[in-house]
């Protein structure tokens, strides 16, 4: 995916990087959501919106000053435990920017060819011209057919 505009600093994409690899982290078949570059994604789907352009700048600036609190290095030097335990704590006081920092995070990750490749998906060929879309099973409908209405004809 190409930069539409860049709303992160270098340190708040590492910092994001950082903090996508705790909310999917790598598994033995499976890439972690900061190593796959989910980052670029959600960086493309905030700049698109200022509401969510100031909601990520002020959740990342959150988790650095927490992080560095903790340690001079900041969230990158922290163990998993206490990466783990700064992100609910983030997640309890901003619960509006971490619901929108998971919900891309997934939407970026579960939509990577990558990610369908590891998991075996496949995405459906798309239909060839002039081809007619299979139709529904109608005898699908039979059961609901047999119902009474449970709403009031008019």
């Amino acid at each position: 995916m190409i930069d539409k505009k860049q709303v992160f600093s270098s340190a708040q994409r590492e910092l994001l990087r950082e903090v996508l690899d705790r909310i999917i982290p790598p598994t033995e078949k499976l890439p972690g959501a900061g190593t796959l570059g989910i980052t670029v994604y959600i960086e493309n789907i905030v700049s698109a919106n200022t509401g969510l352009t100031r909601l990520f700048n002020e959740g990342l600036a959150k988790i650095a000053i927490a992080a560095g609190e903790t340690s001079e290095q900041g969230f990158g030097s922290l163990s998993i435990p206490a990466k783990d335990d700064l992100l609910k704590a983030v997640e309890s006081a901003n619960p509006a920017f971490f619901d929108q920092l998971v919900l891309q995070t997934y939407n970026g990750y579960y939509t990577n060819e990558e990610v369908f490749d590891a998991i075996g998906y496949k995405l459906p060929d798309p239909p060839t011209p002039g081809a007619q879309p299979e139709l529904l099973d109608v005898s699908l409908l039979d059961q609901q057919r047999k119902r009474e209405p449970f709403w009031k004809k008019v």
